[in-house]
């Protein structure tokens, strides 16, 4: 077994796993402590909720009690001030006389428009002056009507209702909605305030229904009007089921619940969005008039708390008892609700809340005591880690101090037979240890330094031999270039010299002139390859500088171009030369320069066309520019044209060595000038030589050309 593993067991069976059960144990200890509390709390919590929900829906039912019950009081005052206007008589204005009209169906109607209240007198009982009279006289509460509307938003009509069919109701609307010969007194809003289902002759709330008069879906507070016994008419005042839907969406409610108002008969009144998605009711707060209302119009049992088999159970729970709660299930989630009775009305106001929001607090409690115990758990986690970290660098500490210079002593000897010396070893504190380890890298160090010094004179040797090799490939190199520039003249002079001697008899003096010159030029040619290959291996072997004096340069291109002209058979040239251009340069490698860039030219121009030679000055320097009208310099092989003995690609058929324009670039460089390559402006290729002017000499207008 390893040493570190050894001191590692060691460690576990002497320190963690003891620790570790007192920690579990504490542990252990807090969880079951913390769930006892948890339960105690949980319940306490629960009941103050309870208490707490049931008392928000009482305290809302009462405020809302308190609201109708306002609204019951204006129902008492709209009954005197209309039993006070029948005692009365009462002849109205002529304008508001004018506003009535009698139609054909034997109807009394108001006009509309205005902020008068419309009138409408069925005709079910024929008209006579009796209700003529009965229309003035209930005029007088024209004001009254308007004043109970206004006070109260929630109010959205009011209005009066007689045994004879006249309703006369604020705000004024357009009467043709009601159903021809319409009989008041067999709907709700006048009937549930009769003698019969209102012995006690109180103000009574409707159930929800259908307004004839266009409004919607409404409840109405009604209250009787008695002339006498007889029951003279039936006023009231409606509440749209809209406007009741505003006042619970306005109610603030804990837990994210809401509010909803359920009728005598177990009939939804009025709920929230929230509402209509858990009961699956999409609550008739509006009514298309898409004909007039015959009878009356009430909710379907869909809406009817006590009829749903979903909601049966709650029902009777909020008819069973003024105020509670009772756990219910809707659309599949526990809700609770808290229902208190509104007085008056005996409706019920129903708090609905998901039971999830109500109990969050006492689900947080516990949230945070498995919080703690998780952040307990978590902290034991690290302090183990970081325990199990320390316990472990302290016994690789401990087993590095005599394994470690070991496993050192070991690799060095592994390298050492594969040929590698180095002197890492970072020694031991164990003396023995570090000695051996010394004395072995000492003999490390000498095998090291023998075997470096085999190396050096290994790659000393390779670099001779490598010189060796360079040297004869340029030997090889130079005898092909020196061959291939001399062969063509000798060719010539062999040729010439051939003639002369089988023609020798028939050859006339001129005949033999030209020949003899031909030979002088092709001899003159050779001497010329041979000195410029001269001067060029002293200028690169650094045995010849260049013998920069004053020269005029114009002078020395005119001499230059013609020099060119004769040793080229007449070759077309084309020379612009200014004046007085002075440079301070080697004239005899210049003159080599030109030649070179003349030569180049003559043998990718056309026969036909010039060489164009330009000299001219810009700024600080000299530019000589010679341009044939060739085949031009592929872009390939434009990098590489100033390589020595580098042909292009294009020049294959054409004779040469490729040295020329190696040569010029380095006489160029020589003089301190340097060549440019480029393209002609009609085509081919332009070499132009860059010299710096002569300082001392002054710049002057440029010469006409010359060709």
């Amino acid at each position: 077994m390893p040493l570190q593993r050894w001191l590692w067991r060691a460690f576990l069976r002497s320190a963690i796993v003891p620790l570790l059960f007192i920690e579990l144990g504490f542990l252990a200890v807090y969880w079951v402590s913390a769930e006892i509390g948890y339960h105690a709390n949980a319940a306490a919590v629960k009941s103050v909720a309870d208490n707490y929900f049931v008392d928000v829906a009482t305290r809302e039912a009462a405020v809302i009690a308190e609201t109708l019950h306002g609204i019951e009081g204006m129902t008492t005052l709209l009954v005197s001030e209309t039993k006070q206007a029948f005692t009365l008589p009462y002849s109205p204005p002529a304008a508001e006389k004018a506003r009535y009209t009698l139609r054909p169906d034997g109807s009394l109607v108001s006009r509309p428009g205005g902020a008068r209240p419309s009138t409408y007198y069925s005709g079910v009982v024929p008209i006579g002056p009796q209700q003529i009279a009965k229309v003035w006289q209930t005029s007088q509460i024209d004001p009254v009507l308007r004043h109970i509307k206004e006070a109260n938003p929630l109010i959205s009509q009011v209005y009066l209702n007689t045994w004879d069919s006249y309703n006369r109701l604020y705000p004024a609307m357009d009467v043709n909605v009601y159903p021809a010969k319409m009989n008041i007194p067999t709907y709700n809003f006048y009937y549930e305030a009769d003698a019969q289902h209102n012995p006690g002759r109180k103000p009574v709330w409707t159930d929800a229904y259908i307004d004839p008069a266009g409004q919607g879906w409404m409840v109405s507070s009604i209250a009787p009007l008695y002339l006498g016994s007889r029951l003279e008419a039936v006023v009231g005042i409606d509440i749209t089921i809209r406007s009741m839907v505003k006042r619970i969406l306005n109610t603030e409610l804990p837990w994210n619940g809401y509010a909803m108002l359920v009728g005598r008969d177990g009939t939804f009144i009025a709920m929230p969005p929230e509402g209509e998605h858990d009961f699956r009711l999409k609550m008739l707060s509006e009514h298309q008039y898409t004909s007039a209302i015959l009878n009356d119009t009430f909710r379907p049992d869909t809406y009817n708390i006590l009829k749903r088999a979903d909601t049966r159970e709650l029902g009777k729970a909020l008819f069973a008892a003024k105020r509670g709660r009772i756990a219910v299930k809707l659309d599949g989630i526990p809700h609770v609700a808290a229902f208190a009775e509104v007085p008056g009305p005996g409706w019920r106001l129903v708090v609905v809340a998901e039971e999830n929001d109500i109990y969050a607090a006492s689900r947080q409690l516990r949230q945070r005591v498995e919080t703690v115990g998780l952040i307990m758990l978590g902290i034991l986690v690290l302090f183990y880690v970081a325990f199990f970290m320390f316990l472990s660098y302290r016994s690789r500490a401990m087993s590095a101090v005599v394994a470690e210079p070991l496993r050192q002593l070991t690799a060095i000897m592994d390298r050492v037979g594969a040929g590698a010396y180095d002197d890492r070893f970072a020694g031991s504190e164990v003396e023995e240890l570090d000695l051996v380890g010394n004395h072995l890298i000492d003999m490390n160090g000498r095998l090291a330094a023998a075997e470096e010094r085999n190396l050096a004179q290994e790659r000393q040797i390779a670099r001779a031999l490598e010189s060796e090799r360079e040297a004869n490939e340029s030997q090889r190199r130079f005898v092909r270039v020196m061959s291939h520039e001399i062969r063509t003249p000798l060719a010539i002079v062999d040729s010439c010299a051939e003639v002369m001697e089988r023609r020798a008899d028939t050859l006339t003096k001129e005949r033999i002139i030209e020949r003899a010159h031909k030979i002088r030029r092709a001899s003159g040619r050779i001497q010329d390859v041979l000195s410029r290959l001269v001067r060029l291996l002293d200028i690169l072997s650094a045995k010849q500088r260049a013998e920069l004096a004053p020269l005029d340069l114009s002078a020395l291109v005119v001499a230059t171009c013609q020099e060119f002209g004769e040793l080229a058979d007449g070759a077309l040239m084309l020379t612009t030369v200014d004046e007085a251009l002075r440079v301070r340069g080697d004239a005899e490698l210049i003159r080599q320069i030109l030649i070179a860039l003349m030569e180049n030219a003559h043998k990718f121009s056309p026969p036909e066309m010039p060489i164009e030679v330009h000299a001219r000055r810009e700024g600080d320097e000299i530019l000589i520019s010679i341009s044939d009208r060739g085949r031009g310099i592929p872009d390939a092989d434009r990098p590489h044209v100033f390589d020595r003995f580098y042909r292009g690609s294009n020049a294959t058929t054409t004779i040469g060595s490729g040295v020329g324009l190696h040569m010029a670039r380095a006489f160029a460089a020589s003089n301190e000038g340097q060549l440019d390559i480029g393209t002609a402006p009609e085509g081919g290729t332009c070499v132009t030589l860059r010299l710096p002017v002569w300082n001392d000499a002054p710049a002057r207008p440029a010469a006409a050309p010359q060709s």
